[in-house]
């Protein structure tokens, strides 16, 4: 794991120092990493809304002891953000320009990977009350519905699915 970690970091601050988005005919390990980032960011948001829909079904069913099936999908969805987040920073290099979409889809892609981690230590947690567990994965099912309709606009132009709000 220590390797995985200092290899992305490395990776990160090359790619910081190249910045921007892959260029056409750009090749070698920085070129396949800067395109890692689309085929990494869906399994959290799998995840994240499916820990949503279970929870709601815990809601509803008590006692279906469900609960530690959303506990392991908040992990898994906390783990996959980081890396989607990880790629996502090498994908555009330390490149804080952009239009709206872009700095939205980047601040709210962090902010999604630091709730992650908090709903997971929620989720590690044993307690009584599920409410701030509850009330930050319903956030998080928010958050990552916007995320993915940023992302859209960024990876298919505005108005991609004929509703454009930023």
């Amino acid at each position: 794991m220590y390797r995985i970690i200092l290899f992305t970091v490395a990776a990160m601050v090359v790619g910081f120092s190249a910045g921007g988005h892959a260029e056409e005919g750009e090749t070698g390990v920085m070129a396949v990493l800067k395109k890692l980032h689309p085929a990494t960011i869906h399994f959290p948001i799998a995840l994240f809304l499916m820990a949503a829909a279970t929870e709601l079904f815990v809601m509803r069913r008590k006692g279906a002891g469900l609960e530690s099936a959303v506990r392991v999908l908040v992990y898994g969805g906390a783990i996959g953000a980081v890396v989607a987040v990880l790629f996502g920073w090498i994908h555009t290099g330390l490149w804080f320009g952009g239009d709206t979409v872009m700095q939205v889809h980047r601040w709210n892609g962090m902010l999604i990977a630091v709730l992650g981690i908090a709903m997971a230590y929620l989720a590690s947690r044993p307690s009584q009350s599920r409410a701030w567990l509850r009330a930050s994965i319903f956030s998080m099912a928010a958050l990552v519905l916007i995320q993915g309709f940023l992302g859209g606009e960024l990876a298919h132009g505005p108005d991609h699915l004929g509703v454009s709000w930023l």
